[in-house]
């Protein structure tokens, strides 16, 4: 038996699931919406960042490790010569050899100093986090290792010739850069209300990396500006396909 306080609530209008009405469903509508705006990125600490960016960050710091602290000055250099890019293997200014195999993929790993471990440590965590979580596990990897590779690209380009050993991730990073760029266009972070979008950051990256490319690095050394700018039009170019890549799945 059923009980009623009002004449119009019978048991049979009880039974019946009443449609939301036109407010309700614009409130439904905004919270969607503004659950698909959420920022993809966080400030969580270390033990939160995805596990592709944590893993690549532990792998720069326990290499770094082991070159600056473990290895002595000779040992170093013999790493950085035979790990890093070297531009001159590949324009037969220096014969080719199973180092010129893995350079373009090791070189991403070594870094110059602390600073330099130390400032593309806090980009992989700034940039990587939220790229990954918008990516996924693999596509990111895909994504940063092949930005990498594209910035390798663009300093043989520039200096065919170097005999230097090209080190670090920043090339890849200035990707991840890019990748952080549309993201927060598409969120509507930046980019609206200009005619040009997000034109104007994408070309005071490139200033910015062909300015301390004159200025030298703090330690002194120079800096690898054409694979900063490589890696970063590169990112630019791969985003589309890499999200479209169904094997990445």
């Amino acid at each position: 038996m059923t009980e009623t306080d009002d004449k119009n609530n019978t048991p049979e209008t009880n039974n019946v699931i009443p449609l939301p009405s036109r407010a309700e469903r614009q409130r439904q509508k905004r919270a969607e919406e503004k659950k698909s705006t959420e920022p993809l990125f966080n400030t969580s600490p270390l033990l939160k960042l995805p596990p592709v960016t944590k893993f690549m960050l532990l792998a720069f710091l326990g290499v770094h490790l082991i070159t600056d602290v473990v290895m002595s000055p000779n040992q170093q250099f013999w790493a950085f010569a035979h790990f890093g890019f070297i531009p001159a293997y590949y324009s037969g200014q220096l014969p080719f050899s199973w180092a010129a195999l893995a350079g373009p993929l090791t070189f991403t790993f070594l870094h110059g100093g602390w600073t330099h471990i130390i400032l593309n440590g806090l980009m992989i965590m700034a940039f990587g986090a939220g790229v990954e979580k918008w990516m996924g596990g693999k596509r990111f990897l895909v994504f940063f290792m092949l930005c990498n590779l594209f910035a390798a690209l663009a300093q043989f380009v520039f200096s065919p010739g170097s005999t230097a050993p090209v080190i670090g991730a920043s090339g890849g990073l200035s990707g991840l850069f890019a990748a952080v760029l549309i993201m927060m266009q598409m969120q509507g972070a930046i980019g609206q209300g200009s005619r040009y979008g997000i034109l104007p950051f994408i070309v005071l990256w490139i200033v910015i990396s062909a300015i301390f490319g004159m200025m030298g690095a703090p330690g002194g050394g120079n800096v690898a500006w054409a694979a900063h700018i490589g890696g970063f039009l590169a990112g630019f170019a791969l985003l589309k396909p890499i999200m479209r890549a169904r094997f990445l799945d």
